[in-house]
Protein backbone atom coordinates (compact mmCIF):
# COMPACT_ATOMS: atom_id res chain seq x y z
CA UNK A 1 0.00 0.00 0.00
CA UNK A 2 2.76 2.36 0.99
CA UNK A 3 4.82 1.19 -2.52
CA UNK A 4 1.42 2.50 -4.46
CA UNK A 5 1.34 5.50 -3.08
CA UNK A 6 4.77 6.82 -3.79
CA UNK A 7 4.50 5.50 -7.27
CA UNK A 8 1.38 7.33 -7.12
CA UNK A 9 2.97 10.65 -6.00
CA UNK A 10 5.88 10.15 -8.32
CA UNK A 11 3.51 9.89 -11.18
CA UNK A 12 1.45 12.88 -10.24
CA UNK A 13 4.58 15.03 -9.51
CA UNK A 14 6.03 14.32 -13.30
CA UNK A 15 3.26 16.49 -14.63
CA UNK A 16 3.55 19.37 -12.64
CA UNK A 17 6.72 19.60 -12.79
CA UNK A 18 7.33 18.72 -16.53
CA UNK A 19 7.01 22.61 -17.13
CA UNK A 20 10.01 23.57 -14.88
CA UNK A 21 12.78 20.85 -14.61
CA UNK A 22 13.77 20.60 -18.28
CA UNK A 23 14.33 23.92 -18.94
CA UNK A 24 16.86 25.80 -18.24
CA UNK A 25 18.01 29.36 -19.04
CA UNK A 26 21.00 28.45 -21.21
CA UNK A 27 18.36 25.64 -22.91
CA UNK A 28 16.20 28.85 -23.59
CA UNK A 29 18.64 30.85 -25.14
CA UNK A 30 19.81 28.48 -27.22
CA UNK A 31 16.35 27.57 -28.44
CA UNK A 32 15.63 31.13 -29.00
CA UNK A 33 18.71 31.43 -31.22
CA UNK A 34 17.89 27.78 -33.26
CA UNK A 35 14.59 26.72 -33.12
CA UNK A 36 12.24 27.30 -35.77
CA UNK A 37 9.35 28.27 -34.51
CA UNK A 38 9.62 30.63 -31.05
CA UNK A 39 5.79 31.96 -29.88
CA UNK A 40 5.13 34.44 -27.01
CA UNK A 41 1.23 34.42 -26.43
CA UNK A 42 -1.19 34.03 -23.31
CA UNK A 43 -3.01 30.84 -22.73
CA UNK A 44 -6.94 31.71 -22.95
CA UNK A 45 -8.15 27.83 -23.17
CA UNK A 46 -6.60 24.89 -21.82
CA UNK A 47 -8.96 21.56 -21.34
CA UNK A 48 -6.21 19.09 -20.59
CA UNK A 49 -5.67 17.88 -24.20
CA UNK A 50 -5.61 21.33 -26.20
CA UNK A 51 -5.06 25.42 -25.57
CA UNK A 52 -5.49 27.78 -27.49
CA UNK A 53 -3.43 30.97 -27.53
CA UNK A 54 -3.20 34.32 -28.01
CA UNK A 55 0.23 35.27 -29.40
CA UNK A 56 1.72 38.71 -29.14
CA UNK A 57 5.14 38.36 -30.37
CA UNK A 58 6.76 35.98 -33.27
CA UNK A 59 10.47 35.47 -32.26
CA UNK A 60 11.07 33.12 -34.59
CA UNK A 61 9.10 31.30 -37.68
CA UNK A 62 6.47 31.80 -39.87
CA UNK A 63 3.98 34.25 -39.74
CA UNK A 64 0.96 32.99 -38.21
CA UNK A 65 -2.31 34.04 -36.69
CA UNK A 66 -3.11 35.71 -33.46
CA UNK A 67 -4.93 32.83 -32.11
CA UNK A 68 -3.01 29.52 -32.36
CA UNK A 69 -4.17 26.10 -31.11
CA UNK A 70 -1.29 23.59 -29.15
CA UNK A 71 -1.52 20.06 -28.64
CA UNK A 72 1.07 19.60 -26.31
CA UNK A 73 2.42 16.13 -25.54
CA UNK A 74 1.71 14.34 -22.58
CA UNK A 75 3.31 15.63 -19.65
CA UNK A 76 3.11 19.59 -20.63
CA UNK A 77 0.05 21.47 -19.01
CA UNK A 78 -0.97 25.36 -19.48
CA UNK A 79 -2.66 27.59 -17.01
CA UNK A 80 -5.41 29.81 -18.94
CA UNK A 81 -4.58 33.59 -18.54
CA UNK A 82 -1.07 32.66 -17.95
CA UNK A 83 1.77 34.06 -20.45
CA UNK A 84 4.20 31.49 -22.37
CA UNK A 85 7.23 31.93 -24.09
CA UNK A 86 6.30 28.76 -26.83
CA UNK A 87 8.78 26.80 -28.59
CA UNK A 88 6.69 24.29 -30.95
CA UNK A 89 8.14 21.25 -32.70
CA UNK A 90 6.43 22.06 -36.11
CA UNK A 91 4.25 24.78 -38.10
CA UNK A 92 1.02 22.76 -38.95
CA UNK A 93 -1.98 23.59 -37.38
CA UNK A 94 -2.54 22.58 -34.52
CA UNK A 95 1.48 23.34 -33.17
CA UNK A 96 2.81 20.61 -31.23
CA UNK A 97 4.91 20.88 -28.03
CA UNK A 98 6.69 18.82 -26.26
CA UNK A 99 6.86 18.08 -22.46
CA UNK A 100 10.74 19.21 -22.15
CA UNK A 101 10.78 21.34 -25.15
CA UNK A 102 12.03 25.04 -24.11
CA UNK A 103 8.19 26.22 -23.40
CA UNK A 104 8.40 27.91 -20.28
CA UNK A 105 6.44 30.73 -18.28
CA UNK A 106 7.05 34.47 -19.44
CA UNK A 107 9.52 35.69 -16.73
CA UNK A 108 10.64 39.69 -17.31
CA UNK A 109 14.00 38.13 -17.27
CA UNK A 110 13.62 36.15 -20.38
CA UNK A 111 13.45 39.39 -22.47
CA UNK A 112 17.02 39.16 -22.87
CA UNK A 113 16.70 36.51 -25.23
CA UNK A 114 14.63 38.38 -27.40
CA UNK A 115 15.93 38.90 -30.72
CA UNK A 116 15.79 41.99 -33.10
CA UNK A 117 13.33 40.28 -35.94
CA UNK A 118 10.52 39.55 -33.27
CA UNK A 119 7.32 40.86 -35.09
CA UNK A 120 3.69 40.68 -34.01
CA UNK A 121 1.27 37.84 -35.54
CA UNK A 122 -0.27 38.99 -39.64
CA UNK A 123 3.81 40.14 -40.53
CA UNK A 124 5.86 38.30 -43.08
CA UNK A 125 9.48 37.77 -41.44
CA UNK A 126 12.22 39.42 -43.16
CA UNK A 127 14.18 37.82 -45.71
CA UNK A 128 17.44 38.25 -43.99
CA UNK A 129 16.21 38.57 -40.23
CA UNK A 130 18.37 35.36 -39.48
CA UNK A 131 21.04 35.76 -41.33
CA UNK A 132 23.66 35.56 -38.66
CA UNK A 133 26.62 38.29 -38.05
CA UNK A 134 28.94 35.69 -39.26
CA UNK A 135 27.95 35.65 -42.77
CA UNK A 136 28.11 39.42 -43.00
CA UNK A 137 31.21 39.40 -42.02
CA UNK A 138 33.00 36.98 -44.53
CA UNK A 139 30.73 39.02 -46.96
CA UNK A 140 32.73 41.63 -46.13
CA UNK A 141 36.38 40.24 -45.99
CA UNK A 142 35.66 38.45 -49.38
CA UNK A 143 34.71 41.73 -51.38
CA UNK A 144 37.74 43.09 -49.59
CA UNK A 145 40.15 40.41 -50.81
CA UNK A 146 38.51 40.39 -54.27
CA UNK A 147 38.76 44.87 -54.29
CA UNK A 148 42.46 44.19 -52.92
CA UNK A 149 43.51 40.82 -55.76
CA UNK A 150 41.99 43.49 -58.25
CA UNK A 151 44.44 46.26 -57.19
CA UNK A 152 47.35 43.98 -57.65
CA UNK A 153 46.24 43.11 -61.12
CA UNK A 154 45.67 46.47 -62.35
CA UNK A 155 49.24 47.37 -60.98
CA UNK A 156 51.31 44.72 -62.42
CA UNK A 157 48.91 45.11 -65.82
CA UNK A 158 48.17 48.36 -66.27
CA UNK A 159 45.48 49.27 -68.83
CA UNK A 160 47.13 51.33 -71.93
CA UNK A 161 45.65 54.69 -71.72
CA UNK A 162 42.98 55.22 -74.60
CA UNK A 163 43.66 57.53 -77.58
CA UNK A 164 40.64 58.03 -79.32
CA UNK A 165 42.85 59.45 -82.73
CA UNK A 166 44.75 56.49 -83.00
CA UNK A 167 45.00 54.28 -85.90
CA UNK A 168 45.72 50.57 -86.83
CA UNK A 169 48.83 50.37 -88.35
CA UNK A 170 48.30 49.55 -92.39
CA UNK A 171 50.73 46.54 -92.84
CA UNK A 172 50.02 46.36 -96.72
Amino acid sequence: MIAFGLVLAACSGQTETADTDCVSPEMVADQVRFASIVLLGTATEWDGTTAQFEIEEIWRGPDLPVEVEVVPEPGRAYSPGVRYLLFPTDSSAPLADAPCSATSRWDESLAEFRPAGTRVPGTTPAEDADLPWEWVLAAIVLGGVWLAVRRVQERRHPEPPWNPDATLADDG
